[in-house]
């Protein structure tokens, strides 16, 4: 592409550029038919400032210092910088140093060195002197490391590591970005030697994110050189997960070696995602033969998700689990998973489970989903329950249906038949509704028919000394 049309397509990307955060910023409902929408006087700013630019470049720039700060401002000098830069490179770097204060305008300074760049590296390097510190340069040097790498890999990392501190990690940052995509193993080299903090963690980040998709088992042998911390997790969760698609013993291994803890959960779970895609029944068994203990209940926990696309399997599998509290903890993930598909069904076999908390919690998630849906069905379906079911089922949706309806709430739950029912989902009910009106619940409570002793139970805790 020769210069002539190169700068005519960077002037054209900043005006459709520019417009575009310009109705992005002034984004609001459509207006009237006899009111131009925010998108229309967009469009009219633009076209209006581009029309006198093209015939009047004096009164262009006139205009636009005379406009305020805001949107149709960083416009106008998006459009100007353009032009300019097309005419008289040097001019446009000038008026750029006056005229641009915000970030958001900074981004001209990209489109600057990327066409200096493509140039003459050497020649865009001398013109940097021309740019002010702050986020201008930064782009400027971003621009710069990046297109020059792409042309003189070992000019450019040069170029880089010979800059001020303030200078270098944004060069470097930008330069080993760019060279991670032909070699990833060398940035992984190279970045510790000139980049330090969040700059370092997010190159070696790309670069394992490179690696790991390509090779998993080598990405897994250099996780341990990331610095311990966030930027560490999210690598050993990606190379866990790209293990497990080709050699699920390999991924098991890497997540053994990992220090026990979240990151080890997180990364376990990952590589059971990609191993459950492609076989289920052998993850499955290996969640089963874990020890014992938390990290075999984290782990049931996450697989049962995965399995509940096929129900019936999943029970079957997690009843099969010999711990009860990893069986609790799969079969109250699957109620959940499987309510988002097929909300009654799961509040069915939820509801018909042996009594206890692992059935209260079942049940419950299962129909907070369907409460979203139906919530007339819900309350007929709680009401129907057994006494030995109905308290924690009726106090779990109680909260729920208050938050609209409250009253209402409240006489469906005095009409439910078991005892210790009523007085849940009263007393649940009513504690959300005193959180959102606190006078219209205690006015309610003052002339409710209730029994003495749960009357003064809610006045106790509506009390504003609480």
């Amino acid at each position: 592409m020769n210069r002539r049309r190169r700068f005519a397509l960077l002037t054209a990307v900043a005006l459709i550029c520019s417009i575009g955060f310009f109705l992005h910023r002034l984004g609001s409902p459509a207006a009237p038919p006899s009111v131009a929408s925010p998108r229309e006087q967009a469009q009219e700013a633009g076209q209006r400032f581009a029309a006198a630019l093209a015939t009047d470049p004096g009164a262009a720039l006139a205009r636009l210092r005379a406009l305020p700060p805001g949107a149709e401002r960083d416009t106008a000098l998006q459009l100007w910088l353009a032009a300019l830069h097309r005419r008289d490179p040097e001019a446009a770097l000038a008026q750029a140093r006056e005229l641009v204060g915000t970030r958001e305008q900074a981004a001209i300074y990209s489109v600057f060195f990327d066409t200096f760049a493509r140039e003459s590296p050497t020649l865009a390097v001398t013109r940097l002197a021309a740019v002010p510190p702050g986020p201008g340069r930064e782009n400027a040097l971003r621009a710069l490391a990046s297109v020059w790498l792409r042309a003189d890999a070992p000019a450019a990392l040069a170029w880089a590591q010979s800059l001020p501190d303030l200078d270098r990690a944004p060069a470097m940052e930008s330069a080993l970005f760019e060279l991670a995509r032909r070699d990833p193993l060398q940035v992984i080299e190279l970045a510790p030697q000139s980049l330090s903090g969040p700059a370092l963690e997010r190159t070696l980040f790309h670069a394992l994110q490179l690696i790991t998709a390509a090779d998993p088992v080598a990405a897994a042998g250099l996780v341990r050189l990331l610095p311990a911390g966030e930027t560490q997790t999210r690598a050993a969760l990606d190379v866990a997960r790209g293990l497990a698609v080709k050699d699920p013993a390999a991924a098991l291994a890497f997540v053994g070696q990992l220090p026990v803890g979240p990151a080890q959960t997180w990364a376990l779970n990952n590589a059971l995602t990609s191993w459950a895609a492609a076989a289920p029944a052998a993850a499955g068994q290996y969640v089963a033969g874990l020890p014992a203990g938390a990290a075999q209940d984290a782990a049931a926990a996450h697989l049962a998700a995965l399995l509940a696309i096929d129900p019936v399997n999943a029970l079957a599998w997690a009843n099969s689990l010999g711990a009860a509290s990893a069986r609790d903890a799969a079969l109250i993930r699957i109620a959940s998973t499987w309510a988002q598909a097929d909300a009654p069904a799961a509040s069915r076999w939820a509801s018909a489970q042996p009594p206890g908390p692992t059935m209260t919690t079942a049940l419950g998630g299962a129909l907070s989903y369907w409460l979203l849906v139906d919530g007339p069905a819900v309350r007929n379906f709680v009401s129907e329950l057994p006494a030995s079911s109905q308290p924690g089922a009726a106090a779990s949706i109680a909260p729920q249906l208050a938050q609209r309806d409250p009253a209402g709430t409240i006489a469906w739950a005095q009409a439910l038949v078991a005892p210790a029912a009523r007085e849940a989902a009263v007393t649940a009910a009513y504690a959300r509704w005193l959180d959102n009106a606190p006078a219209a619940a205690r006015a309610w409570l003052a002339t409710a028919n209730l029994a003495p002793e749960l009357r003064a139970r809610l006045g106790e805790a509506g009390s504003p000394t609480r």
